[in-house]
């Protein structure tokens, strides 16, 4: 397997070790050591949340620059659909399209309509798929890696149909390539993005070798000149017409709102997938053949890369659905040749980033399990994070590692000193 990039970098001059993004790592991947955040990165699944946790702005995002753009004859922004929410109840998407023109982008495309495709797509193969049940959406990247880092039984459960935006990207490409008599390696395509987990998906893509995006840019980035540019001739609109069923989309986080399928679920925020998951992996779970589930507690709304605030860019975009008018959908015969001809198809299967244990080392893996076990069993439980590691059975797995020390907990050195000082005052015994 290649080493992956990661979204997040690090900046040690503005870290002081205040565990803040320690705590906030689902997957346990971060630890504070001599003051300074040091990151496992093999269990990163760059959901952002460290980025969130941070005051200082030591962990920030790794996204595209001017120089990026500079590399193509043509630049293309590819925006997510949140980014129709960010600005008001007045703005509309043919406005926010064509603003980008005047921020160093030669074009803006819209990806509602491969949404609403993707949506329809998902529900004709659910209609001939034979399980494992329920499958799950591979729209939210971090789930994804969360699951081939924590749950490798349920790679099998994924939806084995690419994204949206890689798909919209593909199509734009060639689209665009034939329109302008241009090269496609001329053409630069790049997607503005709600959170650090879609950065990632460019440079690290899920079921493919390589993306159809050449970049990526924040939302929260750009936010500030586009808006300008909206204000400075807001008249002006792109003549693209979006798909009112793609915007539902977003709106509802996920493709629920564009499927048939009525036997469907949507699960928002780490404790609800983590438990939903959980409970697949057991064979405990039951009533639903499809669950499009998101990292973040309010779908891509609450990424860390938006400006609005997820309650109001839902409530502006609930505008922006009701003053537009609902052009027809998709055919379904359409869809359905797309299906056959492969279009909507991956690359090649997600495969689980946890390796099998090889029998023979089972004995010490087996021996080292149980070492973790009477190291947690001796460390107080208090989960505080003061030895850098998020809570105590993460420290125990650190020791038996050798990446830490039994002492690394304050509690453990102050029962140390405790008795030690007790033994100092103790009259020595007589002989």
């Amino acid at each position: 397997m290649r080493k992956r990039s990661h979204a997040i970098v690090i900046d040690e001059s503005r870290c002081n070790g205040c565990v803040a993004c320690s705590m906030a790592c689902p997957t346990r991947a971060l630890r504070v050591r001599n003051n300074l955040v040091r990151a496992k990165w093999e269990r990163c699944i760059d959901c952002g949340a460290c980025i969130s946790a941070c005051r200082r702005d030591a962990l920030r995002p790794r996204t595209s620059t001017s120089a990026d753009l500079e590399r193509f004859k043509l630049r293309v922004a590819i925006p997510s659909l949140v980014l129709y929410g960010q600005f008001g109840d007045n703005v509309r998407p043919g406005q926010i399209l064509h603003a980008f023109r005047s921020i160093g982008f030669d074009l803006a495309c819209d990806m509602s309509w491969m949404c609403e495709m993707v949506a329809a797509a998902i529900d004709a193969y659910l209609t001939d798929c034979r399980g494992p049940w329920p499958k799950i959406s591979m729209t939210c990247p971090a789930v994804l890696r969360l699951i081939q880092l924590e749950y490798p039984s349920l790679v099998s459960h994924l939806i084995p149909l690419d994204t949206a935006r890689e798909l919209a990207a593909k199509l734009h490409r060639r689209r665009i390539a034939v329109e302008r008599g241009l090269d496609p390696g001329e053409i630069g395509l790049f997607y503005i993005s709600p959170c650090t987990a879609l950065v990632d998906t460019i440079e690290s893509p899920l079921g493919r070798r390589t993306s159809h995006l050449d970049g990526v840019f924040s939302i929260a980035e750009l936010y500030g000149p586009l808006l300008r540019a909206v204000k400075s001739n807001p008249e002006a609109s792109s003549d693209e017409v979006v798909s009112i069923r793609g915007l539902r989309w977003v709106l509802a986080s996920g493709e629920i709102p564009g499927m048939r399928n009525v036997n469907s679920i949507t699960v928002k925020g780490l404790r609800d997938v983590v438990y939903v998951l959980d409970r697949i992996e057991s064979g405990t779970f039951v009533g639903a053949d499809f669950i499009n589930t998101y990292i973040c507690d309010d779908g891509c709304f609450s990424g860390h890369l938006t400006i609005a605030g997820r309650y109001a860019a839902q409530r502006y975009l609930h505008h922006v659905v009701r003053q537009l008018g609902d052009p027809p959908p998709v055919k379904e015969s359409r869809i359905r040749s797309l299906l056959q001809s492969h279009f909507f198809d991956l690359e090649y299967p997600i495969e689980p980033h946890t390796p099998a244990v090889d029998l023979k080392d089972l004995r010490e893996a087996t021996a080292r399990q149980q070492q973790k076990n009477e190291l947690c069993a001796a460390l107080p439980g208090k989960d505080c994070g003061a030895c850098g590691a998020p809570n105590c059975e993460t420290l125990a797995g650190d020791i038996v590692e050798g990446q830490a020390a039994f002492g690394d907990c304050p509690f453990v050195r102050i029962g140390q000193l405790t008795r030690e000082i007790v033994s100092l005052k103790e009259p020595p015994r007589q002989g």
